[in-house]
């Protein structure tokens, strides 16, 4: 039986095939990154891993259906809750947990909740590791130096 990680995943994949087929390798590689970050994390944090890659696989629905970057955090947990609410198995509690860390995720320079703040984490994460050639974007290096310490790691030394 497919659990509902998956399951979402599988949605997610649909949704970007429709949506955004020449934007896909992008839009996967960046989605599928967040979400095993996330879990990542979650397993650090003492925090529920399957709901913390549920919140990266979603974190950027918005974009993916057509949306601008512009708001795409808070118009994304919209997006987000009519997906979970169409599957029929996530409760109201873990789609609140999940929409309040979406919503969220922009903000990164404002300390939220634990899994708004591992979002957070996870999508920083993805950007600077996705081409290590590509340097760290001056708005994400203290908290992706943050991130490292936490994992007891450095970068570039």
């Amino acid at each position: 039986m497919i659990n509902r990680l998956e399951l979402l995943r599988n949605e997610v994949d649909r949704l970007i095939m429709e949506h955004q087929p020449y934007n896909a390798r992008y839009f996967i590689n960046h989605l599928y990154g967040v979400s095993e970050y996330c879990a990542l994390l979650a397993i650090r944090r003492n925090l529920n891993p399957e709901l913390a890659a549920a919140c990266g696989m979603l974190h950027d629905i918005y974009q993916i259906t057509g949306g601008t970057t512009e708001q795409h955090a808070v118009k994304g947990a919209g997006e987000a809750e009519k997906i979970l609410r169409s599957m029929n198995t996530y409760s109201e509690k873990e789609i609140a947990v999940i929409t309040t860390a979406i919503s969220r995720h922009s903000k990164k320079r404002k300390y939220h909740e634990p899994y708004d703040e591992l979002l957070k984490d996870a999508d920083v994460m993805s950007h600077c590791f996705y081409n290590t050639d590509y340097g760290i974007i001056d708005k994400d290096a203290a908290r992706f130096d943050s991130i490292l310490k936490e994992l007891g790691c450095s970068f570039g030394e």
